[in-house]
């Protein structure tokens, strides 16, 4: 088992080491220095005090001084300093001469250093106590007493013995060996703490960070750190930052997984569908194979959902995907587009094997009862089939033909599978065409808001304005029936509505008209799908000082043919935005058959009544009894109402004696741009 250190611990034990380092080197430098100080300085201080001692008694010597005084002068030397012991032995040549001193004939017989002076030799040793034997060498001075030597010869051996302790050193020696103590300390503290640091701290973190950049160049989540360290902290970094990665890991593969898989059923969803009907088309090109894409469309799922609740509409889907999945074959791909739409791509299956399986697909639902609650349900789906490559060679003419496919065969009575044929793939192709064009004028800013005037019918003033949405093509400007349609089919409506409401609330701060009412067209899919209220928010918040009326201004008009898809989710979508002071209008109203059931279930401020029944109303009068029991009814439910196609007095006057509140048209204004 790995053991780790503290960072503290570390720091205190690389001190601690450096120190008993210094401390050993300190000891090795004082032997030295004592080495030195015995071989060095001993030497030269011995050789002072023989050499003093000699000349002493030599100048003895000189005046004929007896042995007597000689040993005396000896004597007085060693009281000079008591640690201190000199002593001089004659050589046998002087002895021959002068006369034996007492003891020098032994000394020179058993001493061998002292014997080896004799001879010559200068002699220096000792540990605990210097001892210096000098010999004495004839000179051509000596010669004049000694008459029997020779230069060169000895004439004697002076012994100076003193301890170490006495041994006196230099100031500068002193200060020399403490500044190269000083200076390798520090050198050794700084080296031990450098290449101690550097291989457990600085490179494990320069390691971490190499892994750290390879992570990220290669988007490696897997990837897993690991450290050579024995520091506890910086092992701890990585253990927590594996930690880290295997969360960060865990929500990527989640995320990914929410990315290409629908979270209700696990099936793929439209981005990766496509993804694949992309490789697929590249793989059938590359080996000259058909295959077949299937959309299906669940039929009268809405009853489902309105009857039993979301609840059961949501296993209603998993027990539907079970038997596509179980009736299908690995290699194919089944994908959830979104509501209870689905899609298929069988590979290198051409369109009679591929009718083959739809049919199989279509016979198993029919005849499968799903169980909700304590009821059990059949349900149907209509199937539409586009083969590769005839009826398309690209991912969005494929998708367009199975389903203008799947829609033929909804329209065709249900529970039955259509192929588009040569008319369809025409349409298949306008809308295409239609939709580089939708795309093109999002993408380059061709999108303007128009506005046209509405009038109170009773004073004559303007009560405020529609936003209607143009797009600019060169010159001329296209009304959105010429476009709107191919918007919603290919999904384009919300982004256009997101746009021109955006575009709108923009102009309405410009202009400054915080006392005028603005009535956006947005459809119903938008509003499921769009955050409209915080572009809403967003505008208000950009003015705090508005009064709480001028911030009660936007309206949203609804269709009513669109309203009926959804009741219970739009009916709770406008309880929220109502919240905001956003309110709402029913526009065509009276052009749909249950018109007046909207006036009950939906809380909406104003209904507008279809021009369809206004234009004529001068001159019809079964359109004026119409217009006549809208706005009656609209009063009785606390509604205000809006007559649109005004477009001379005399309708006006009509409109008037109705009771009419508000009316707009070309009498009072076309839609016109505000540059």
């Amino acid at each position: 088992m790995d053991s780790y250190i503290t960072y503290k611990r570390l720091i205190a034990k690389t001190v601690v080491i450096s120190l008993l380092s210094s401390l050993a080197v300190a000891f090795l430098y004082g032997v030295f220095i004592k080495k030195r100080a015995i071989d060095d300085l001993a030497r030269v201080d011995a050789r002072k005090t023989s050499r003093m001692a000699f000349e002493a008694l030599y100048s003895a010597m000189e005046k004929g001084w007896s042995k007597q005084e000689l040993d005396a002068i000896i004597v007085r030397l060693n009281n000079v300093e008591p640690s201190m012991r000199i002593n001089a032995y004659r050589s046998p040549i002087v002895a021959a001469l002068f006369g034996d001193r007492v003891n020098d004939k032994q000394i020179r017989e058993h001493d061998p250093m002292v014997a080896r002076a004799m001879k010559g030799e200068e002699i220096l040793t000792g540990d605990d106590e210097i001892r210096y034997l000098y010999p004495i060498v004839v000179n051509q001075e000596c010669i004049v007493c000694h008459k029997n030597a020779h230069v060169g010869d000895i004439n004697g051996v002076i012994d100076v013995r003193f301890p170490v302790a006495n041994l006196k050193i230099s100031l500068t020696t002193m200060i020399n060996s403490f500044i190269i103590f000083f200076v390798f300390f520090t050198i050794i503290i700084f080296a031990i703490l450098y290449f101690r640091l550097n291989a457990l701290l600085v490179q494990p973190l320069k390691q971490f960070i190499e892994l750290i950049q390879e992570i990220i160049n290669k988007n490696d989540m897997a990837k897993r750190i690991r450290l050579k360290t024995k520091i506890l902290e910086v092992k701890n970094i990585e253990n927590y930052f594996n930690k880290m990665l295997d969360s960060i890991q865990d929500y990527y593969e989640k995320l990914q997984e929410l990315s290409d898989r629908d979270y209700l059923t696990g099936l793929y969803n439209r981005r990766k569908f496509e993804e694949f009907l992309s490789y697929e088309i590249k793989r059938s090109l590359r080996h000259h194979h058909k295959f077949t894409i299937l959309m299906i469309d669940l039929d009268n799922f809405k009853y489902i959902n309105d009857t039993y609740g979301h609840a059961s509409g949501d296993l209603v889907l998993k027990e539907v995907t079970e038997i596509f999945g179980s009736n299908l074959r690995n290699a194919d791909i089944l994908a959830r587009l979104g509501g209870d739409e689905f899609a298929i791509i069988l590979p290198e299956t051409p369109y009679e094997n591929g009718y083959y399986v739809v049919e199989k697909l279509r016979s198993r639902l029919e005849s499968t009862p799903i169980s909700l609650m304590f009821d059990q349900v059949s349900l149907t789906a209509s199937f539409g089939i586009a083969e590769y490559p005839e009826q398309g060679e690209s991912i969005e003419s494929l998708l367009t033909g199975s389903d203008l496919a799947m829609y033929k065969a909804k329209r065709s009575g249900k529970n039955t599978i259509a192929r588009a044929d040569q008319s369809d793939q025409e349409m298949a192709a306008e809308i295409q065409k239609k939709g580089e064009f939708l795309r093109k004028a999002i993408d380059e800013d061709c999108l303007e808001p128009f506005i046209q005037p509405i009038y109170n019918i009773k004073n004559g003033e303007l009560f405020g304005y529609e936003v209607l949405a143009r797009i600019r093509d060169g010159k001329r400007y296209m009304a959105a029936g010429q476009f709107i349609e191919v918007a919603e089919r290919l999904g384009f409506a919300a982004r256009i509505d997101q746009i021109i409401l955006a575009k709108g609330l923009k102009l309405r701060m410009e202009k400054g008209w915080w006392n005028k009412r603005f009535f956006f067209n947005l459809s119903t899919n938008s509003l499921f799908g769009g955050e409209y209220s915080a572009l809403i928010e967003a505008h208000y918040a950009l003015n705090p000082n508005l009064s709480d009326n001028a911030k009660t201004g936007i309206t949203i008009e609804i269709l009513e043919r669109e309203a009926i898809h959804n009741v219970n989710g739009l009916m709770e979508i406008m309880e929220n935005m109502k919240k905001l002071n956003i309110s709402f209008a029913l526009d065509d109203f009276g052009s749909g058959f249950s018109s007046f059931v909207y006036l009950k279930y939906f809380d909406t401020d104003f209904v507008k009544i279809d021009g369809e029944f206004v234009k004529n109303i001068t001159v019809n009068e079964k359109d004026r009894i119409f217009v006549k029991h809208i706005h009656q009814i609209a009063k009785e439910f606390g509604k205000q109402t809006i007559a649109e196609y005004v477009e001379d007095e005399e309708t006006l006057n009509v409109l008037r004696e109705i009771g009419v509140d508000y009316a707009q048209g070309y009498h009072y204004g076309r839609p016109q741009l505000l540059e």
